[in-house]
């Protein structure tokens, strides 16, 4: 489910990351997309901390690059 959080955080959002917004980006936890978007928006900061709340990169780690990107994405401040 898409909050307005996760809905304002895809604004800033490249096209290409909001593909595939409810499959899973972490396979080994079966993690979808949008609930580690949630989780940036909820502070999540680190991938450590998006692993706190969401278990994505807890398994063999290959969703890290994604998560890392994601972070900086929504993370990253406009420019105006």
């Amino acid at each position: 489910m898409k909050t307005d959080s996760t809905i304002n955080s895809l604004d800033k959002t490249p096209d290409i990351l909001k593909n595939d917004l409810d499959r899973n980006l972490c396979v080994c936890n079966e993690v979808v997309k949008s609930d580690i978007i949630k989780a940036i928006t909820n502070g999540a900061t680190t991938v450590e901390e998006v692993q706190k709340q969401t278990y994505a990169t807890d398994g063999i780690g290959c969703c890290t690059r994604q998560v890392e990107r994601l972070i900086e994405t929504i993370h990253t401040p406009d420019i105006k």
